[in-house]
Protein backbone atom coordinates (compact mmCIF):
# COMPACT_ATOMS: atom_id res chain seq x y z
CA UNK A 1 0.00 0.00 0.00
CA UNK A 2 1.43 3.40 -0.60
CA UNK A 3 1.91 6.02 1.78
CA UNK A 4 1.62 9.62 1.72
CA UNK A 5 4.40 12.02 2.29
CA UNK A 6 5.19 15.62 1.24
CA UNK A 7 8.24 17.41 0.73
CA UNK A 8 9.23 20.59 0.27
CA UNK A 9 12.20 20.82 -2.89
CA UNK A 10 13.25 24.05 -4.49
CA UNK A 11 13.42 28.25 -3.88
CA UNK A 12 10.23 30.28 -6.13
CA UNK A 13 11.17 31.84 -8.82
CA UNK A 14 10.34 35.46 -8.10
CA UNK A 15 10.81 37.17 -11.32
CA UNK A 16 7.75 35.59 -13.19
CA UNK A 17 4.08 34.58 -12.33
CA UNK A 18 4.64 31.94 -14.30
CA UNK A 19 7.32 29.77 -13.80
CA UNK A 20 9.02 26.34 -13.56
CA UNK A 21 9.48 24.77 -10.37
CA UNK A 22 11.36 22.01 -9.53
CA UNK A 23 9.03 19.46 -7.61
CA UNK A 24 11.40 16.14 -6.97
CA UNK A 25 14.93 16.11 -7.21
CA UNK A 26 16.94 13.19 -9.06
CA UNK A 27 18.00 10.36 -6.82
CA UNK A 28 17.37 9.81 -3.18
CA UNK A 29 16.33 12.99 -1.35
CA UNK A 30 15.32 13.18 1.99
CA UNK A 31 15.82 14.93 6.03
CA UNK A 32 19.60 14.89 6.69
CA UNK A 33 18.53 14.33 9.99
CA UNK A 34 17.61 10.62 9.24
CA UNK A 35 14.49 8.70 8.98
CA UNK A 36 12.24 8.32 5.88
CA UNK A 37 13.78 8.43 2.55
CA UNK A 38 12.06 8.73 -1.08
CA UNK A 39 13.43 8.12 -4.99
CA UNK A 40 13.13 9.99 -8.08
CA UNK A 41 14.64 8.64 -11.49
CA UNK A 42 13.57 9.44 -15.21
CA UNK A 43 11.34 5.91 -15.22
CA UNK A 44 9.09 7.09 -12.09
CA UNK A 45 8.93 10.39 -13.33
CA UNK A 46 7.93 9.34 -16.95
CA UNK A 47 5.01 7.97 -15.34
CA UNK A 48 3.40 11.09 -12.91
CA UNK A 49 4.10 13.04 -16.43
CA UNK A 50 1.87 10.36 -18.57
CA UNK A 51 -0.48 10.57 -15.67
CA UNK A 52 -0.61 14.22 -15.82
CA UNK A 53 -1.52 14.44 -19.50
CA UNK A 54 -4.29 12.18 -19.52
CA UNK A 55 -5.91 14.30 -16.68
CA UNK A 56 -8.53 16.99 -17.50
CA UNK A 57 -8.25 19.15 -14.32
CA UNK A 58 -4.62 20.85 -13.31
CA UNK A 59 -2.96 19.99 -10.16
CA UNK A 60 -3.05 22.44 -7.60
CA UNK A 61 -1.13 24.58 -5.35
CA UNK A 62 -2.22 25.15 -1.95
CA UNK A 63 -0.77 27.06 0.94
CA UNK A 64 0.67 24.72 3.42
CA UNK A 65 -0.71 22.11 2.50
CA UNK A 66 -4.00 22.80 4.13
CA UNK A 67 -6.15 21.44 1.06
CA UNK A 68 -5.74 17.64 2.63
CA UNK A 69 -7.29 18.58 5.93
CA UNK A 70 -9.91 20.63 3.66
CA UNK A 71 -13.03 18.17 5.21
CA UNK A 72 -12.43 19.48 8.80
CA UNK A 73 -11.25 22.63 8.09
CA UNK A 74 -13.79 25.54 9.29
CA UNK A 75 -12.96 28.51 6.54
CA UNK A 76 -12.20 28.62 2.66
CA UNK A 77 -9.28 26.62 1.41
CA UNK A 78 -7.41 28.60 -1.43
CA UNK A 79 -5.49 27.98 -4.40
CA UNK A 80 -2.16 29.28 -4.71
CA UNK A 81 -1.60 28.33 -8.17
CA UNK A 82 -2.52 25.59 -10.82
CA UNK A 83 -0.17 23.50 -12.99
CA UNK A 84 -0.56 20.38 -15.61
CA UNK A 85 2.34 19.98 -17.45
CA UNK A 86 5.59 17.84 -16.08
CA UNK A 87 8.82 17.63 -17.38
CA UNK A 88 12.15 15.59 -16.47
CA UNK A 89 15.70 17.35 -16.29
CA UNK A 90 18.62 14.50 -16.11
CA UNK A 91 20.73 14.81 -13.06
CA UNK A 92 18.07 17.42 -11.93
CA UNK A 93 14.77 16.15 -11.44
CA UNK A 94 11.15 16.80 -12.06
CA UNK A 95 9.67 19.86 -13.32
CA UNK A 96 6.11 21.97 -13.08
CA UNK A 97 5.12 24.48 -14.25
CA UNK A 98 2.83 26.58 -12.49
CA UNK A 99 0.86 29.25 -13.22
CA UNK A 100 0.32 31.09 -9.98
CA UNK A 101 -2.67 32.99 -8.57
CA UNK A 102 -2.86 36.89 -8.30
CA UNK A 103 -2.46 36.84 -4.50
CA UNK A 104 0.24 33.92 -4.13
CA UNK A 105 2.39 35.83 -6.50
CA UNK A 106 2.44 39.01 -4.12
CA UNK A 107 3.02 37.05 -1.53
CA UNK A 108 5.99 35.64 -3.48
CA UNK A 109 7.45 38.68 -4.20
CA UNK A 110 6.93 39.85 -0.72
CA UNK A 111 9.45 37.09 -0.29
CA UNK A 112 6.50 35.52 2.43
CA UNK A 113 7.09 31.95 0.77
CA UNK A 114 9.75 31.00 -0.57
CA UNK A 115 9.60 26.97 -0.99
CA UNK A 116 7.42 24.03 -2.91
CA UNK A 117 6.57 21.58 -1.35
CA UNK A 118 4.94 18.29 -3.43
CA UNK A 119 2.31 15.53 -2.04
CA UNK A 120 3.00 12.51 -2.98
CA UNK A 121 2.54 8.60 -2.64
CA UNK A 122 5.13 5.80 -2.63
CA UNK A 123 5.80 2.58 -1.78
CA UNK A 124 7.91 0.46 0.47
CA UNK A 125 10.84 0.52 -1.23
CA UNK A 126 10.53 4.78 -1.17
CA UNK A 127 9.88 5.17 -4.83
CA UNK A 128 7.56 8.03 -5.83
CA UNK A 129 4.31 6.72 -7.13
CA UNK A 130 1.65 8.98 -7.20
CA UNK A 131 1.62 13.18 -7.52
CA UNK A 132 -1.34 14.12 -5.09
CA UNK A 133 -0.91 18.15 -5.44
CA UNK A 134 1.91 20.85 -4.06
CA UNK A 135 1.92 23.78 -1.52
CA UNK A 136 3.66 26.92 -0.79
CA UNK A 137 5.85 26.26 2.81
CA UNK A 138 8.16 28.06 4.84
CA UNK A 139 9.64 25.13 6.23
CA UNK A 140 12.68 24.14 4.69
CA UNK A 141 15.06 20.83 6.54
CA UNK A 142 17.21 20.20 3.74
CA UNK A 143 20.12 22.55 1.90
CA UNK A 144 21.34 22.26 -1.59
CA UNK A 145 18.56 22.16 -3.81
CA UNK A 146 19.21 24.93 -6.37
CA UNK A 147 19.32 28.68 -5.84
CA UNK A 148 18.52 28.78 -2.06
CA UNK A 149 17.58 26.45 1.00
CA UNK A 150 15.07 24.09 0.16
CA UNK A 151 13.25 21.86 3.11
CA UNK A 152 12.01 18.00 2.74
CA UNK A 153 9.97 17.23 5.65
CA UNK A 154 7.57 13.90 6.43
CA UNK A 155 4.07 16.14 6.37
CA UNK A 156 2.06 14.24 9.04
CA UNK A 157 -1.54 15.27 7.44
CA UNK A 158 -4.09 14.17 10.04
CA UNK A 159 -4.83 10.96 7.41
CA UNK A 160 -4.48 7.61 8.94
CA UNK A 161 -4.25 4.90 7.03
CA UNK A 162 -6.59 1.68 6.56
CA UNK A 163 -6.80 -0.39 9.08
CA UNK A 164 -5.20 -3.57 8.14
CA UNK A 165 -7.80 -6.06 8.93
CA UNK A 166 -10.66 -3.83 7.03
CA UNK A 167 -8.54 -3.77 4.61
CA UNK A 168 -7.80 -7.54 3.59
CA UNK A 169 -11.71 -7.71 4.56
CA UNK A 170 -12.21 -5.79 1.93
CA UNK A 171 -10.07 -7.12 -0.86
CA UNK A 172 -11.86 -10.40 -0.19
CA UNK A 173 -15.15 -9.27 -0.48
CA UNK A 174 -14.16 -7.15 -3.87
CA UNK A 175 -11.94 -10.31 -5.17
CA UNK A 176 -8.26 -8.47 -4.95
CA UNK A 177 -5.34 -8.91 -4.47
CA UNK A 178 -4.90 -8.87 -0.74
CA UNK A 179 -1.77 -6.70 -1.35
CA UNK A 180 -4.31 -4.43 -2.71
CA UNK A 181 -4.26 -0.72 -1.85
CA UNK A 182 -6.81 1.61 -0.74
CA UNK A 183 -7.22 3.39 -4.48
CA UNK A 184 -7.90 -0.07 -6.00
CA UNK A 185 -10.65 -1.16 -3.47
CA UNK A 186 -12.44 2.25 -4.05
CA UNK A 187 -12.04 1.89 -8.07
CA UNK A 188 -13.22 -2.05 -7.15
CA UNK A 189 -16.01 -0.29 -5.12
CA UNK A 190 -17.11 2.39 -7.13
CA UNK A 191 -17.27 -0.58 -10.10
CA UNK A 192 -19.79 -2.69 -8.37
CA UNK A 193 -21.99 0.60 -7.05
CA UNK A 194 -22.38 1.34 -11.18
CA UNK A 195 -22.24 -2.32 -12.71
CA UNK A 196 -23.73 -5.42 -10.05
CA UNK A 197 -25.82 -2.89 -7.24
CA UNK A 198 -26.97 -0.84 -10.21
CA UNK A 199 -28.14 -3.47 -12.36
CA UNK A 200 -30.06 -5.40 -9.29
CA UNK A 201 -31.60 -2.35 -7.91
CA UNK A 202 -29.62 -2.98 -4.71
CA UNK A 203 -28.44 -0.58 -2.44
CA UNK A 204 -25.86 -3.07 -0.16
CA UNK A 205 -23.67 -6.32 -0.95
CA UNK A 206 -26.25 -7.74 1.42
CA UNK A 207 -28.85 -7.05 -0.41
CA UNK A 208 -27.10 -8.23 -3.84
CA UNK A 209 -26.11 -11.71 -2.30
CA UNK A 210 -29.95 -12.18 -0.78
CA UNK A 211 -31.29 -11.23 -4.63
CA UNK A 212 -28.84 -13.94 -6.02
CA UNK A 213 -29.93 -16.41 -3.61
CA UNK A 214 -33.48 -15.55 -3.99
CA UNK A 215 -33.21 -16.44 -8.21
CA UNK A 216 -31.10 -19.82 -7.29
CA UNK A 217 -34.12 -20.86 -4.81
CA UNK A 218 -36.32 -19.80 -7.62
CA UNK A 219 -34.96 -21.40 -10.45
CA UNK A 220 -34.35 -25.16 -7.66
CA UNK A 221 -38.35 -24.71 -7.11
CA UNK A 222 -38.50 -24.51 -10.84
CA UNK A 223 -35.86 -27.69 -11.57
CA UNK A 224 -37.98 -29.70 -8.99
CA UNK A 225 -41.20 -29.40 -10.05
CA UNK A 226 -39.81 -29.65 -13.86
CA UNK A 227 -39.00 -33.47 -12.83
CA UNK A 228 -41.98 -33.85 -10.78
CA UNK A 229 -44.09 -33.38 -13.63
CA UNK A 230 -41.74 -35.41 -15.97
CA UNK A 231 -41.90 -38.42 -13.03
CA UNK A 232 -45.80 -38.32 -13.42
CA UNK A 233 -46.06 -37.80 -17.49
CA UNK A 234 -43.88 -40.68 -17.73
CA UNK A 235 -46.77 -43.19 -16.59
CA UNK A 236 -49.85 -43.33 -18.58
CA UNK A 237 -52.89 -42.06 -16.76
CA UNK A 238 -50.97 -41.19 -14.04
CA UNK A 239 -51.12 -37.56 -13.01
CA UNK A 240 -49.89 -38.08 -9.76
CA UNK A 241 -49.21 -39.92 -6.80
CA UNK A 242 -47.67 -43.37 -6.71
CA UNK A 243 -47.40 -45.01 -9.90
CA UNK A 244 -49.99 -48.35 -10.61
CA UNK A 245 -47.98 -51.52 -10.13
CA UNK A 246 -50.43 -52.89 -12.89
CA UNK A 247 -49.38 -51.07 -15.45
CA UNK A 248 -45.82 -52.29 -15.15
CA UNK A 249 -43.46 -55.08 -16.35
CA UNK A 250 -40.86 -56.16 -13.93
CA UNK A 251 -37.25 -55.76 -15.38
CA UNK A 252 -36.15 -59.88 -14.98
CA UNK A 253 -39.25 -60.51 -17.43
CA UNK A 254 -38.43 -57.89 -19.79
CA UNK A 255 -34.71 -59.41 -19.58
CA UNK A 256 -36.12 -62.51 -20.37
CA UNK A 257 -37.95 -61.72 -23.26
CA UNK A 258 -34.81 -59.72 -24.76
CA UNK A 259 -32.87 -63.32 -24.30
CA UNK A 260 -35.39 -65.02 -25.92
CA UNK A 261 -35.82 -62.60 -28.78
CA UNK A 262 -32.32 -62.29 -29.58
CA UNK A 263 -31.98 -66.37 -29.83
CA UNK A 264 -35.06 -66.20 -31.97
CA UNK A 265 -33.29 -63.62 -34.05
CA UNK A 266 -29.99 -65.85 -33.95
CA UNK A 267 -32.34 -68.79 -35.08
CA UNK A 268 -33.87 -67.04 -37.90
CA UNK A 269 -30.78 -66.02 -39.06
CA UNK A 270 -29.00 -69.73 -38.96
CA UNK A 271 -31.66 -71.12 -40.99
CA UNK A 272 -31.84 -68.44 -43.61
CA UNK A 273 -27.60 -68.75 -43.95
CA UNK A 274 -28.06 -72.35 -43.94
CA UNK A 275 -30.67 -72.47 -46.55
CA UNK A 276 -28.59 -70.13 -49.09
CA UNK A 277 -25.35 -72.23 -48.22
CA UNK A 278 -27.14 -75.55 -49.42
CA UNK A 279 -27.97 -73.98 -52.83
CA UNK A 280 -25.04 -72.18 -53.09
CA UNK A 281 -23.02 -75.52 -52.50
CA UNK A 282 -25.44 -77.93 -54.72
CA UNK A 283 -24.58 -75.75 -57.64
CA UNK A 284 -20.88 -75.05 -57.03
CA UNK A 285 -21.08 -71.17 -56.24
CA UNK A 286 -19.68 -72.19 -52.95
CA UNK A 287 -17.03 -75.04 -52.34
CA UNK A 288 -17.05 -77.41 -49.22
CA UNK A 289 -14.47 -77.00 -46.62
CA UNK A 290 -13.05 -73.17 -46.42
CA UNK A 291 -14.78 -71.38 -48.46
CA UNK A 292 -18.13 -72.89 -47.02
CA UNK A 293 -16.79 -72.04 -43.38
CA UNK A 294 -16.09 -68.32 -44.79
CA UNK A 295 -19.12 -67.45 -46.11
CA UNK A 296 -21.00 -69.17 -43.11
CA UNK A 297 -19.05 -67.18 -40.83
CA UNK A 298 -20.08 -63.71 -43.31
CA UNK A 299 -23.86 -65.17 -43.04
CA UNK A 300 -23.66 -64.89 -39.48
CA UNK A 301 -22.52 -61.17 -39.48
CA UNK A 302 -24.21 -59.79 -41.90
CA UNK A 303 -26.95 -61.63 -44.18
CA UNK A 304 -27.30 -59.34 -46.97
CA UNK A 305 -23.46 -58.84 -47.75
CA UNK A 306 -23.46 -62.59 -47.51
CA UNK A 307 -26.35 -63.05 -50.26
CA UNK A 308 -25.07 -60.40 -52.49
CA UNK A 309 -20.95 -62.52 -52.22
CA UNK A 310 -23.18 -65.56 -53.54
CA UNK A 311 -24.75 -63.92 -56.30
CA UNK A 312 -21.91 -62.42 -58.20
CA UNK A 313 -20.17 -65.93 -58.08
CA UNK A 314 -21.53 -68.00 -61.26
CA UNK A 315 -22.48 -71.97 -61.05
CA UNK A 316 -20.78 -74.88 -62.74
CA UNK A 317 -23.24 -76.61 -64.83
CA UNK A 318 -21.99 -79.95 -63.99
CA UNK A 319 -22.52 -79.85 -60.56
CA UNK A 320 -25.98 -78.17 -61.46
CA UNK A 321 -27.25 -81.56 -62.98
CA UNK A 322 -28.29 -84.50 -61.64
CA UNK A 323 -25.75 -87.32 -61.44
CA UNK A 324 -28.01 -89.17 -64.48
CA UNK A 325 -28.53 -86.45 -66.55
CA UNK A 326 -25.90 -85.61 -69.44
CA UNK A 327 -24.36 -88.87 -68.79
CA UNK A 328 -23.21 -91.08 -71.71
CA UNK A 329 -21.56 -94.46 -72.55
CA UNK A 330 -18.94 -95.23 -74.63
CA UNK A 331 -18.86 -98.19 -76.84
CA UNK A 332 -18.40 -100.82 -74.31
CA UNK A 333 -21.21 -99.37 -72.09
CA UNK A 334 -19.43 -97.07 -69.80
CA UNK A 335 -20.22 -94.06 -68.84
CA UNK A 336 -18.20 -91.45 -69.58
CA UNK A 337 -18.10 -88.04 -68.32
CA UNK A 338 -19.71 -85.58 -70.38
CA UNK A 339 -18.16 -82.30 -71.71
CA UNK A 340 -19.27 -79.91 -69.04
CA UNK A 341 -17.27 -82.44 -66.48
CA UNK A 342 -14.94 -82.35 -68.49
CA UNK A 343 -14.49 -78.66 -68.86
CA UNK A 344 -14.31 -78.35 -65.00
CA UNK A 345 -11.73 -80.76 -64.94
CA UNK A 346 -9.66 -78.24 -67.27
CA UNK A 347 -10.21 -75.50 -65.65
CA UNK A 348 -8.17 -76.46 -62.31
CA UNK A 349 -4.98 -77.33 -65.23
CA UNK A 350 -3.17 -74.30 -64.30
CA UNK A 351 -3.15 -75.29 -60.59
CA UNK A 352 -1.21 -78.28 -61.69
CA UNK A 353 -3.53 -79.83 -64.17
CA UNK A 354 -5.63 -83.05 -63.91
CA UNK A 355 -5.26 -86.19 -66.41
CA UNK A 356 -8.38 -86.20 -68.02
CA UNK A 357 -8.07 -89.59 -68.75
CA UNK A 358 -7.40 -90.16 -65.11
CA UNK A 359 -10.48 -88.34 -64.34
CA UNK A 360 -12.77 -90.45 -66.85
CA UNK A 361 -11.50 -93.90 -65.27
CA UNK A 362 -11.88 -92.68 -61.84
CA UNK A 363 -15.16 -91.30 -62.89
CA UNK A 364 -16.42 -94.94 -64.32
CA UNK A 365 -15.28 -96.47 -60.81
CA UNK A 366 -17.33 -94.31 -58.89
CA UNK A 367 -19.88 -95.30 -60.86
CA UNK A 368 -19.46 -98.65 -60.60
CA UNK A 369 -17.59 -99.26 -64.13
CA UNK A 370 -14.09 -100.63 -64.45
CA UNK A 371 -12.16 -98.61 -67.05
CA UNK A 372 -9.89 -99.69 -69.58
Amino acid sequence: MWKLATASVSAIDKTSDCARIQLFPAGWFGSPKGGQRWYMDAALAQNLIDEAAKRKNDYQFDYEHQSLNAPRATGPVPASGWFKSLSWVEGQGLFADVKWTARAASLIQADEYRYVSPTFRYDEKGNVRELVNAALTNMPVLDGMRQVAASLMFFDNGEQPMNENLRLALCAIMGLDSKADESAILAATESLQNGALKTANCSSVAALIEAHNAQLQEKDQAIQEGKTQIAALSVPGQQSGNPDPTKFVPVAVVDDLRTELASLSSQVQGDKVDALLTAALSDGRVFKGADEEVMRELGKRDFALLEKAISVRKPIAALSSLQTQGMRLDTKGQPAPEASAMAVCSQFAEFGGIDEKAFAEDYAKEMGYAAD
